[in-house]
């Protein structure tokens, strides 16, 4: 199938798609959008069309990506649905939603899938030049799944593919190592901005610890990776930290600390790491009954 792409949404994740496929010399029709200006903006910088009207970028292209708000899908889908679907393949970018929010597709004669980016963009027009980089997952009909597949492992990507009822836990995979790690880090700083460092001194000290990590996770897996007094049983260093730590961090804590227990485990088999275990547990249980 030869691919003629259009897209519903001109935002970041709909301008750095188009400019990735232009660069490559795929065929892009061009882009529709509420927001007119931004459609032109982008059809601007990926040299293609803007489209006034949705009924003449259906019209003109068989592959339809739907780049905006996951809020927004099931609305533009509604739009979709009223013109003349008939072999086109239908994407959404939403990497929380699956292709079941093309409801009715088979009946027109669509076929729908979601091909989520698995990355964060932060700039529209700086964003696809890191797009090589970047593993692309795919779910939706049976049909052109191989053939939505192999069009990205030729643009230089790795592929996964995901089975639609599991899109909500995929999505949680995403969100943990990026949203919720901000969040972690977050909580880190604010500990050392409390022995009174500068934010952006603690951010930038802090730094090399957080990108040395990242780099020995990449290159040895988490097992390898592992360092800290958790792994080396060092009970006093737990007890001093658990001295110390907000109240409304122990839970936090903990969960974090049994989880690097287990990791632990694996990497040293037969050691005992039940006293760290046990007095993560009383500072657990005390932590409570103030509660109560």
């Amino acid at each position: 199938m030869n691919f003629n792409i259009g897209f519903v949404g001109a935002g970041k994740v709909g301008v750095s798609l188009g400019k990735y496929f232009s660069v490559h010399d795929l065929k892009l029709s061009g882009y529709y959008s509420k927001n007119k200006k931004s459609a032109k903006e982008a059809a601007r910088f990926t040299n293609s069309s803007f489209y006034a009207e949705l009924k003449d970028l259906v019209n003109n292209c068989n592959v339809i990506f739907i780049t905006t708000p996951d809020d927004i899908i099931l609305k533009i889908w509604t739009e979709l649905k009223k013109y003349n679907l008939k072999d086109k393949i239908i994407c959404h970018t939403s990497g929380s939603l699956s292709s079941s929010i093309f409801s009715s597709i088979n009946t027109l004669g669509a076929f729908g899938y979601s091909t989520h980016p698995m990355c964060a963009f932060s700039d529209k027009f700086s964003s696809y030049k890191s797009l090589d980089k970047v593993y692309f997952s795919i779910e939706g009909d049976e049909l052109y799944l191989n053939e939505l597949e192999n069009f990205f492992k030729l643009l230089g990507n790795n592929v996964i593919i995901i089975d639609k009822d599991k899109k909500p836990l995929y999505h949680l995979a995403s969100v943990t190592v990026s949203n919720l790690v901000l969040s972690l880090l977050d909580i880190g700083c604010k500990y050392l901005v409390n022995c009174n460092v500068d934010t952006g001194a603690s951010i930038s000290a802090l730094m090399p610890l957080i990108e040395s990590n990242i780099n020995n996770i990449k290159k040895s897996g988490f097992i390898n990776a592992l360092t800290g007094p958790i792994e080396r049983t060092d009970l006093e260093t737990i007890k001093h930290h658990l001295s110390v730590i907000p109240d409304e961090d122990i839970e936090l804590y903990k969960y974090l600390s049994l989880n690097l227990i287990n990791l632990s485990e694996k990497k040293h088999p037969g050691v005992c790491y039940n006293l760290i275990r046990n007095e993560l547990d009383l500072k657990w249980s005390n932590s409570l009954i103030k509660v109560v």
